[in-house]
């Protein structure tokens, strides 16, 4: 799994691109502490949309770790991260796990973006 961080005006996107497996949560892990830490960046992000187009669901080899990641990562933030183009296994799964209501799902980023504002 590979994870792109990107600024889009307010908002900071995460592409996630590859397979989900346990040997890449490390980096993942450290790639999502890095954009809440704000000594190595400009500013938190308040607006977060992770994009999950691009990632593949490949068994349960390192999901539960994947959602655990996501779930404390939201928990860093000051307004709950979006998630975007996310696939129906993904879903089921997450939602398995989502016993706090912690993600909210959108079809798109456009759709994820003006959720925001709402």
């Amino acid at each position: 799994m590979k994870t792109s961080i990107k600024k889009a005006g307010d908002t900071t996107i995460v592409d996630m691109t590859g397979k989900i497996d346990f040997e890449t949560q490390e980096s993942f892990r450290a790639d999502l502490a890095r954009l809440v830490d704000p000594s190595k960046t400009d500013s938190v992000p308040k607006k977060i949309i992770f994009n999950l187009e691009k990632l593949e669901f490949v068994g349960s080899s390192g999901i539960s770790t994947f959602i655990q990641t996501l779930k404390e990562f939201s928990s860093q933030t000051q307004a709950k991260p979006r998630y975007c183009n996310v696939r129906s296994e993904f879903k089921r799964v997450i939602k398995a796990f989502d016993e706090d209501e912690m993600f909210e799902f959108h079809d798109n980023e456009e759709k994820a973006k003006k959720s925001f504002d709402q």
